[in-house]
């Protein structure tokens, strides 16, 4: 591999692996999605590991999760006895869908203990119970604000083609 990463690639390589990183995930999987998401080719887990000079291990770790997650995807490359990895062009729509999925975690995790708390008369439950409303509400709202979001994506998305 030839290919040379150049001032700027590397810092959105940069920037997405602190972006990850706040979003919880190991900052290695930010990383490695900056590295794809700026590349003209695919690359191998040797040219991943190179760039981002992290071991072949930890490399294959990542992109297996992120294989599975639907935010890369293996491909063939030069190589036939190696695994060549590149962004998944629905890597956004995947990372919606992720994010959705927590809220509607936070959604199942209100109306649990809303349900729990249902009877509870106590002055120390008050505020509880107040605060799991809020957030019941709020992640609702989002999930409603959201709703229809695919359809409008693929149909924003047909427009790009290129």
């Amino acid at each position: 591999m030839t290919m040379k990463i150049t001032p700027s690639q590397k810092r959105f390589i940069e920037d997405f692996g602190n972006l990850y990183a706040s979003y919880g995930f190991k900052r290695i999987n930010g990383l490695l999605i900056g590295l794809l998401l700026s590349c003209n080719e695919p690359l191998s887990l040797g040219d991943i590991g190179k760039f981002l000079n992290r071991s072949k291990g930890l490399i294959s770790e990542a992109t297996r999760r992120l294989h599975s997650m639907g935010f890369i995807k293996k491909i063939d490359g030069p190589e036939p006895r190696k695994d060549y990895y590149t962004a998944d062009e629905t890597i956004f729509i995947n990372v919606f869908h992720f994010n959705m999925s927590t809220v509607r975690k936070n959604v199942t995790i209100a109306e649990q203990f809303l349900h729990e708390l249902k009877n509870e008369k106590s002055q120390e439950s008050k505020r509880w119970k107040h605060n799991l409303e809020i957030m019941d509400a709020f992640y609702q709202q989002m999930t409603t604000f959201y709703d229809g979001f695919d359809r409008s994506w693929l149909e924003a998305r047909r427009k790009l083609s290129i």
